[in-house]
């Protein structure tokens, strides 16, 4: 496990047992007032358990190949990705692979993964962000990447590309994606039933250049979960730059954000820290169905909105745990939708009705102060 992922469940558990210590109070959605939250616990804080992430190799997920290769750094290794037979597993050694053109394309029935099963043993790095760079492009169908490390890159670590080719049952699993220019996660329009689980996305210190960046961000994508992951430091520079052009004009997006028509998403049991944005459906493109449950989002230093929907229908928006720090009221807010539930949550102001939403099901929802609040607690 790596040291990041570490430090955030130490971080969600510090913060959800000094919650738990807090007074909450009743709320103008008939939120119920008790001494406590019920239901934390320090296993809750975790980013993930055996239950969810066992190796990939054994786990359910693992998808069988008829051929297997295995490349070191010293091996023309971008070259073999590219030019692999259908169905082959490709194990890659432990070191450093330095990606020196713009992208790595796999194909149909690729899997990508490390021999050794260690993310932290294997790494593609980039050549920063002074030169434009895609890391790993999903052009084809039933395509895993696993067990590795990635940086370094300009644009996106991976992306999915169904405008190439393929887009269907893409699966990321035990990644560590870090010091990405903008979305590390990119999807574009079309692509479906994709994973991305049991896996860390983030900043390190000034890792971040510009404000036009992310963990993930899926377009038009239908059938997607998004589990047991680790999200930190998602937050901009400040400069409003897409990396180093543009400035001015960029704020920083949601850590996860799905959009532009999508439907059906789970997103589940993620824990994201000190991030600006969160969770987000639709953001004014749609969203249609789809849950958003069991997160733990944590601020420690003040940010913006915990879990928005906006132009979305029919999601499910429960037992999520959602700790902002400072003033902003928007540890769950809805605005433009219709048939949404919101419930079950425990956050640090009651759920904030934006405006022309029909038919919202908000109820049960337990309001608590942040552990580091000074400030009295109120309905807005």
């Amino acid at each position: 496990m790596s040291l990041y992922r570490k430090l955030a469940a130490a971080l969600v558990s510090a913060a959800l047992l000094s919650a738990a210590s807090l007074l909450v109070f009743q709320s103008s959605d008939n939120t119920k007032a008790t001494s406590a939250p019920s239901g934390i616990t320090q296993n809750q804080a975790s980013k993930k358990s055996s239950t969810h992430c066992s190796p990939y190799s054994t786990s359910t997920l693992y998808r069988p190949r008829s051929n297997s290769l295995t490349l070191t750094p010293a091996d023309n290794w971008v070259h073999e990705i590219e030019h692999a037979s259908q169905d082959t597993e490709i194990l890659l050694a432990d070191g450093i692979y330095d990606l020196l053109q713009y992208s790595v394309l796999l194909k149909d029935d690729i899997t990508l993964r490390s021999e050794s099963g260690n993310s932290d043993a294997v790494l593609i790095r980039g050549p920063g962000y002074d030169t434009p760079n895609e890391g790993l492009i999903i052009t084809g169908n039933n395509i895993t990447i696993a067990d590795l490390s990635m940086t370094g890159m300009r644009d996106h670590a991976i992306s999915a590309k169904p405008e190439i080719a393929g887009g269907d049952a893409p699966h990321i699993y035990n990644v560590d994606l870090y010091n990405i220019g903008t979305q590390h996660i990119k999807g574009s329009p079309g692509t479906s039933n994709g994973l991305i689980a049991c896996s860390a996305i983030g900043y390190k210190p000034n890792g971040a250049k510009g404000d036009y960046n992310g963990a993930i961000d899926l377009h038009t994508a239908s059938n997607w979960t998004i589990r047991d992951n680790t999200i930190y430091n998602i937050a901009g520079d400040g400069s409003g730059c897409n990396v180093d052009k543009e400035c001015g004009s960029y704020l920083t997006g949601p850590a996860i954000l799905i959009w532009n028509n999508s439907k059906d998403t789970t997103v589940e049991r993620n824990t994201i820290t000190d991030s600006t944005r969160n969770i987000a459906f639709g953001l004014g493109r749609g969203h249609e169905g789809g849950i958003i449950r069991e997160n733990h989002i944590v601020q420690t230093t003040p940010g913006d909105a915990g879990i928005e929907l906006q132009s979305a229908t029919g999601t499910i928006v429960e037992n999520n745990v959602v700790l902002l720090k400072g003033n902003y009221r928007g540890a769950i807010e809805f605005r433009e939708t219709r048939d949404i539930v919101v419930r079950s949550n425990t956050i640090t102001s009651p759920p904030w009705d934006r405006g022309d939403n029909l038919r919202q099901d908000v109820h049960s929802n337990t309001i608590v102060k942040h552990p580091d609040s000074d400030k009295p607690d109120t309905t807005d």
